[in-house]
């Protein structure tokens, strides 16, 4: 008995659901023939019989000094690095200076609309976090950058100061600055 479906208690040959790995059916048809061309691709190209190129030419062995058996590494190179609590920022200037930028900024753009609210509220949340010392003196120095580089009229620059900071002090940021 074929895989036709068929049922033995009515007789009925019942149309079989495929499986998921079932291959498709393939439906043939006498009056078509195929008329793709056949992929030449797979084919194995023949190695030559004959050498028509000369022999590689052999180049004269070059003299060089031999290598020194231990290799002392270079010093490692000292970068200054300044510790978070060692940045010295103003802070109440560094918070005034960014607050009139973007201020400013909010007050010149016409196309934020109903949005700018949204946006002093935010800009007071951050004026809060700041003044109450929720904030690390790198996120003031940051937002000194964003402030600036908004007022230069350099929105890659932003970007990527405000990427930075979402990154790297999202818990401190998120609430006021947008992600």
């Amino acid at each position: 008995m074929s895989n036709s479906g068929y049922t033995p208690n009515t007789g009925v040959t019942a149309p079989i659901d495929p499986g998921w790995n079932d291959p498709p059916k393939l439906s043939y048809n006498p009056g078509t023939t195929p008329n793709k061309p056949r992929n030449i691709l797979n084919k194995r190209v023949a190695f030559p019989l004959s050498s028509a190129t000369s022999s590689p030419v052999v180049m004269p062995p070059v003299n060089i000094p031999p290598m020194p058996a231990a290799f002392s590494p270079a010093p490692p190179i000292q970068v200054p690095s300044i510790p978070p609590q060692e940045i010295n920022v103003d802070s109440e200037s560094t918070l005034q200076e960014v607050k009139q930028i973007l201020l400013e900024f909010l007050d010149n753009s016409s196309e934020l609309g109903p949005k700018a609210n949204d946006i002093r509220r935010r800009i007071g949340v951050m004026e809060e976090m700041w003044s109450s010392g929720k904030l690390d003196s790198r996120i003031f120095v940051q937002m000194k950058e964003l402030a600036h580089a908004l007022k230069d009229d350099n929105p890659s620059k932003a970007d990527d100061i405000h990427r930075a900071l979402m990154v790297d002090h999202v818990s401190a940021v998120g609430t006021w600055m947008p992600g």
